[in-house]
């Protein structure tokens, strides 16, 4: 692995009946981060000019969701993580209450909309805690 690891990420959140959110995760079979609760996301391919189009590719590639079509809000809400061996930037999203979960994905053994008072629930990948404290930053400014 090249140090450091450059990748990006999509966060679907959804408001829910009760007006609480839910954020979609699965949950990774890969050999890094397997078991763990994660967003669509990966690498940084040397193709891509942001990390934004690395994120799209990415949920586009696992999930088969095109986000700006999914999105209702244009304009994403944006978590960065900057550290020594790891260059991350996840994109979030609010999505329709209807929105579906997606039945074909990959890289994942499942996937579903989780209320974010459930997750202390689930085993969570690297960053997804501090993707959500920032979403709800911004849900709870506008």
């Amino acid at each position: 692995m090249k140090i450091p690891y450059k990748g990006g990420g999509v966060a679907f959140f959804k408001k829910m009946p009760d007006g609480e959110y839910a954020i979609l995760l699965g949950k990774r079979t890969g050999k890094r981060e397997h078991d763990k609760w994660s967003i669509p996301g990966g690498k940084y391919e040397s193709y891509d000019k942001t990390f934004l189009d690395a994120a799209l590719r990415e949920t586009r590639e696992e999930i088969g969701v095109d986000v700006l079509k999914a999105a209702i809000n244009k304009e994403p809400v944006i978590y960065r993580a900057n550290l020594l061996f790891f260059v991350w930037e996840t994109y979030m999203y609010e999505v329709a209450p209807d929105f579906p979960v997606p039945t074909k994905f990959h890289e994942f053994s499942e996937m579903k909309f989780i209320p974010l008072q459930e997750l202390r629930k689930y085993k969570l990948a690297f960053c997804v805690k501090q993707e959500i404290k920032t979403f709800l930053k911004y849900v709870c400014t506008k």
